[in-house]
């Protein structure tokens, strides 16, 4: 039995995003105090947090995200997330970023329809924040990997991956086979509850289409793994409907 699917027939996600600027500019791991605030202040809503009332953690794609872009706070509310950011962003005027109050001096929203699911062909993106995309068990195969090639393939088996459980977590049945490239992939340093961690920036081909700032792989709630679309000078389609 296919899975009850939240996009439009046609892979079609409804995308909010919510910019607020404060006095000081923002370092890129205060996404994490930013989720942290907003987690705190609407305790009642599990899409902030993702922790039920019995304290257990909710396993499911985040349809809300926080994240650092341009030293600026940002929301991303993804389907049924669209809502409550757009509601935030009428109930919000301050928020705690670690041990400072900080008002918010301007904030935008915008809406659009974004596509999700299988493309025609290989579509070029890049990460914006490092994407989290090995577990443990791959990060021990990529360390032990003599050579280029194979940590290239581990990756792009990886991303792969992490698009289908993008799908799966909007009930989209995905129909073709999806295949990557990794090539223009480097490593950084990436730290994650003070856990030093491998990260990824740069950019990958995949015949998926990921909505605009959408996050894959670990910790997207917290901002990593955004991915951002590059538009090649030969193909210049247009990524989203706007609303």
């Amino acid at each position: 039995m296919e899975p009850r699917s939240l996009t439009s027939p046609h892979g079609i996600v409804d995308l909010v995003g919510l910019w607020l600027r404060f006095p000081r500019p923002l370092q890129l791991g205060e996404a994490t105090h930013l989720r942290g605030f907003f987690g705190r202040a609407f305790s009642d809503e599990v899409m902030l947090h993702h922790h039920e009332a019995d304290g257990r953690l909710r396993y499911a794609y985040p349809k809300v995200q926080f994240k650092v872009l341009d030293r600026t706070a940002h929301l991303i509310g993804l389907a049924d997330g669209a809502a409550l950011v757009t509601r935030l962003w009428a109930e919000v005027d301050q928020a705690r970023i670690g041990t400072e109050v900080l008002p918010v001096l301007e904030a935008g929203l915008s809406r659009r329809a974004e596509q999700l699911g299988e493309s025609e062909g290989a579509i070029l993106f890049r990460f914006r924040t490092p994407w989290l995309g090995l577990n443990q068990e791959n990060h021990a195969r990529y360390q032990a990997a003599t050579g280029s090639k194979d940590r290239q393939a581990l990756l792009e088996r990886a991303l792969v991956g992490n698009c289908l459980s993008l799908a799966k977590g909007f009930g989209h049945w995905v129909r073709a086979r999806i295949t990557a490239d990794c090539q223009g992939l480097r490593p950084v340093d990436a730290g994650l509850k003070g856990v030093a961690m491998v990260g990824f920036v740069g950019t990958f081909r995949v015949n998926f289409h990921i909505p605009e700032h959408a996050g894959i792989g670990k910790s997207v709630s917290r901002g990593f793994g955004t991915a951002e679309r590059v538009v090649e000078p030969a193909k210049q389609t247009q990524r989203g409907q706007a609303c």
